[in-house]
């Protein structure tokens, strides 16, 4: 059975794309450093009197944690609006040479052999061809189709070129997923 799906992106799909691209890995961890140690420091400043150094480290501390995921959620909003692509459903389909691509009467085979790395996360799956381009799934959108879809993937990449996140809660709980009681840690 190929999977077969059509997807809808919406701006909360693509704002946890983009969080998880701004937040994961070495980067995430750095602007959660530099967060915290501005906060830090803010508060010592402050004791000590020097207030104007104080809001700085409050203003870099907010641009890290606070403003950087606001700034992402109108660029998610902005790209539905404004993007040809986002604007009707895509019917995608996996299929032995590729990922099918059908859309406005047109359709397209993008080959396995030009996609490099899958990403899952609570609630999206994502097919990368290219480090900050990808196709993306929102899983309510694959439905029924997600055990088929995560089979086939796990027998088209090797294990080394998916990352599941799909148990997990995304960084400083951005994460849309309904139940957090139930995510693994």
């Amino acid at each position: 059975m190929k999977p077969s799906f059509e997807v809808k992106m919406t701006q909360e799909a693509l704002f946890e794309f983009l969080m998880f691209h701004t937040y994961h890995g070495i980067k995430g961890i750095l602007y959660l450093i530099v967060g915290v140690g501005c906060w830090l420091g803010a508060i010592a400043s402050f004791a000590m009197g020097k207030v104007s150094l104080g809001l700085g480290l409050v203003l870099v501390f907010a641009t890290c944690l606070f403003i950087i995921p606001m700034i992402l959620k109108f660029s998610a909003g902005s790209q539905i609006k404004k993007s040809k692509i986002y604007s009707m459903p895509i019917h995608y389909t996996l299929e032995k040479d590729g990922l099918r691509v059908e859309r406005d009467g047109k359709n397209k085979v993008t080959p396995w052999k030009d996609m490099y790395r899958v990403m899952m996360t609570p609630n999206l799956v994502a097919i990368y061809q290219t480090p900050y381009a990808a196709f993306i799934f929102p899983n309510d959108d694959i439905g029924p189709q997600m055990d088929p879809l995560k089979k086939t993937l796990h027998s088209l990449f090797s294990e080394d070129r998916i990352e599941d996140n799909s148990g997990r809660i995304l960084p400083f709980l951005f994460s849309r997923k309904k139940n957090r009681e139930e995510a693994v840690w």
